[in-house]
Formats: C-alpha cells, sequence, structure tokens
C-alpha cells in the first residue's frame, strides 16, 4: 500500500512520535509511506525560539529526524500531490478537517482522530461530521464521534508501547518517588497538578515528586525535581524510580505515559478521562479518579505508598496489560482497515 501521513506540524507533540512509529512499522512491512507536515511561516521569534533551544536543550527530540522514509513540508494543502492509489491519513482533529480542501483528489480519505478538542468545541463541529471514515485511538472517541453523525467509525485502534524503549531499570527499594508530567495547557489541568504537588510536599516531605514536560519549568518546582525535554532513557530512569505515576489531566486523547509508566513499573493514577479509561481498571493495574479532585489523587497515591502487598498486585497487573498494547497488535488492526477499505 502507499500511504501518506498528514499532520498538524512538526513538533514534539505526542501525535507526531505515534505517527513516526507507525508510519516505521509499516515501512518495514514492505508498504510505501511518506509522511507531510505543515510548516509555520517563518519569524524571526521563531527562529530565535529555535536556536535558542536546541543551545540550551540539545536533547530535545525531533521525533521526525527518526522516520525512516521521506517527510515533506507544505504551506498550502492544497500544493500536495498524491498518487492515484495513495490512501490519505489526516491526523488529528485541525488536520482533518482540512480534508474537504482534497476533494478534487479521488484518493481514499480518513481522519484519524486522535482526541477530542473540548476547549475548541467549534472545531469539533466542524470537523466530526464531516463524511470521511474515521479512526479512533480511544474507545471514548466512538461515540463522541457518532453523535456527531459523522462518517463511520472503521475501527477504535489503539497505540503501541515499545518494550525495548520502556522497561523498569531499578529494584522495588528504588521506588521511593512519584512521577509526573507539566504542561500549562488547560487540558493538562496545571493547577490541578501543582495543587497535589504543593500538597504532598505539605503532607509528606519526604517523598520526592519529580515531574517532567516541554515548557519551562514552575516557579514552585524545585529545578532539581523537574526535567525538561527528557531522553527516552532518563525518561525511563524518571519513571522506574517512581512506586506511582500521576497523569490529572482534562482531556486526553490515549495517553503514552501511562503505558510508558506501568512498563517501568510505576502504578498510575489517572483522571476518568479519555483514553485512561480503555488502560486502566480502577484498583486492578492503577486508580482512576474524578477530574480536579486533588484529594483523591493524594488519598490513592498514599494508599500505594502504605501498602506493599497492594503496590505488588498492581505491578503484577499492569505487566498484564502492557503485553496487551504492543505495536505490533496495533499495526495489524491498522492495515487489516486500509486493506479493507481498498
Amino acid at each position: 500500500m502507499k500511504i501518506a501521513f498528514l499532520l498538524p506540524g512538526k513538533n514534539v507533540s505526542g501525535g507526531v512520535r505515534v505517527t513516526v512509529t507507525q508510519a516505521n512499522c509499516l515501512i518495514e512491512r514492505g508498504h510505501r509511506v511518506r509522511i507531510l507536515y505543515r510548516a509555520n511561516p517563518p519569524s524571526i521569534k521563531a527562529a530565535y525560539r529555535s536556536l535558542r533551544g536546541k543551545l540550551i536543550y540539545r536533547s530535545s527530540p525531533d521525533f521526525l529526524a527518526e522516520f525512516k522514509g521521506k517527510a515533506s513540508a507544505f504551506r498550502d494543502i492544497t500544493d500536495c500531490a498524491f498518487d492515484r492509489d495513495e490512501i490519505i491519513l489526516a491526523v488529528g482533529m485541525s488536520m482533518s478537517g482540512q480534508l474537504p480542501l482534497l476533494d478534487s483528489h479521488q484518493n481514499l480519505k480518513i481522519q484519524y482522530i486522535h482526541g477530542a478538542t473540548p476547549w475548541e468545541p467549534e472545531l469539533m463541529k466542524k470537523v466530526l461530521p464531516l463524511p470521511y471514515p474515521k479512526i479512533a485511538v480511544a474507545s471514548y472517541l466512538k461515540p463522541l464521534i457518532e453523535s456527531f453523525a459523522g462518517g463511520a467509525v472503521l475501527a477504535v485502534i489503539p497505540n503501541g508501547i515499545d518494550p525495548r524503549a520502556y522497561f523498569c531499570s531499578a529494584v522495588d527499594s528504588e521506588k521511593t518517588g512519584i512521577g509526573t508530567i507539566y504542561s500549562s495547557h488547560p487540558a493538562k489541568d496545571p493547577v490541578t497538578i501543582l495543587g497535589f504537588v504543593e500538597m504532598i510536599h505539605r503532607t509528606r516531605p519526604d517523598i520526592p515528586v519529580r515531574m517532567f514536560g516541554t515548557e519551562r519549568r514552575p516557579k514552585s518546582i524545585g529545578a532539581n525535581f523537574y526535567w525538561r525535554f527528557p531522553s527516552v532513557e532518563s525518561a525511563r530512569g524518571l519513571y522506574s524510580v517512581s512506586r506511582t505515576w500521576v497523569l490529572a489531566s482534562r482531556s486526553e486523547g490515549f495517553p503514552a505515559p501511562i503505558l510508558e509508566a506501568m512498563a517501568c513499573g510505576a502504578i498510575p493514577v489517572a483522571t476518568r478521562c479519555g483514553g485512561s479509561t480503555d488502560i486502566i481498571e480502577d484498583g486492578v493495574n492503577g486508580y482512576l479518579v474524578d477530574v480536579g479532585d486533588v484529594s483523591k489523587i493524594v488519598s490513592r497515591v498514599m494508599s500505594v505508598f502504605e501498602d506493599e502487598h497492594l503496590a505488588s498486585r498492581m505491578r503484577s497487573a499492569a505487566k498484564e496489560t502492557i503485553a496487551t498494547f504492543s505495536w505490533d497488535r496495533c499495526i495489524n488492526q491498522l492495515e487489516s482497515v486500509l486493506k479493507g477499505l481498498l
């Protein structure tokens, strides 16, 4: 098959990372795959940020650099050319909304929905009713898409995890901390994250809380407890020394950090939103709490610290969960759907 993934930009988002992984897997199976991404207009400010990032954060990831095929930038999607038998996969909500501009092309076009955008309701109203077949990464998206009377949801295909990159590199006695991710985006609920960290510091100052992210360190977090643009090796190390890993988002697609943390032996405590509910069985392999409930997050985290038998049982259950989320399984499903349409 010939496949063209359309990305809304070249950045360090999970959507870009996942797309590169899927595209590489498809190439390894003999398919002809390329990635087209929207380029932002050049500006002095953007150039300064790029240079500053390279000088200060030399290890910041460039996911597209890991792509084994051809990646090309475009300014206007209508300037893109496609082979007649090439499948067009638009990744994400904003890029899915660009597909009508390609209606002059007779190619098979698919919306690959990676998550909802409740902070942009007008975008969902515009995109989800479009009459293109859709693939969703999490089960919560299926009824959402269908409520807008859009095209058929072909399949729910969760992402996978690479066990060669994420595995436990610490013994149980070294799992003494709590881990989490920080982002100022409202979907990631920075207020709840910082509130949770403050409560832990106040009630259990002996427990280190480590976090990473792509943004500048919040002033309330010590420099020794925040990692910006961590490498896979650094992230694996942070997951591995964490007894629990907290994800306090208000909106998620399919959250890779939950799988990564579980693979490294950290027990997830996540808000009940998005794809978290596809991964976590509450009280079995992790905990689900209501969005914004700082006290409940702290309570669930403390229960894991106070009960070693509970922690051991949940880690074992998490290992069984991880085995079901492989990239091979993801690509098998994706191939099956695409071949069925062709």
